[in-house]
């Protein structure tokens, strides 16, 4: 199995702007949408390369009306001392994600539930289906929802 990296993994979004430090993502048709509306850093910043690109996103966002400013670092790497007291002083919310990897033969094996239907979406059931997402999108704001709607 090829070793997958999250280099492998699809990013909703345009790259605007690159350089050797950063590659800043945005997607016009869904600005809400924080997963394709971010800086993702090459390598990890100092403090001070950190706050200049953190001024550019949070004044580019800004033009664009979005009340967001979304940062990833590089895998396998966490930030400095200083970069992560900086980022905790200014409110920022911290977290890790992890990629695993597994091959379709290893999948569990489930059983069948009678009280579960699955059926393909078709023009007779479409309706349905665009309001249980859109319900589903409402827990992540109705912004997101309404914008989730159009695009």
């Amino acid at each position: 199995m090829k070793q997958v990296s999250f280099e492998d993994i699809y990013t909703l979004g345009k790259i605007v702007t690159e350089n050797d430090l950063y590659r800043h993502f945005h997607y016009s048709e869904m600005l809400v949408r924080y997963d394709s509306n971010f800086i993702e850093f090459k390598k990890l910043p100092t403090l001070s390369e950190f706050k200049p690109v953190e001024k550019y996103l949070r004044e580019y966002h800004q033009k664009n009306g979005q009340k967001h400013v979304k940062f990833y670092f590089p895998a396998n790497q966490k930030p400095t001392a200083e970069l992560n007291a900086y980022l905790t002083d200014k409110g920022y919310e911290i977290g890790f994600i992890e990629l695993f990897a597994i091959l379709p033969k290893d999948f569990p094996a489930l059983m069948n539930n009678p009280d579960i239907q699955i059926e393909a979406v078709t023009e007779k059931n479409l309706e349905l289906y665009l309001t249980l997402q859109y319900k589903h999108d409402l827990e992540y704001g109705s912004e997101f929802a309404k914008q989730k709607k159009t695009s």
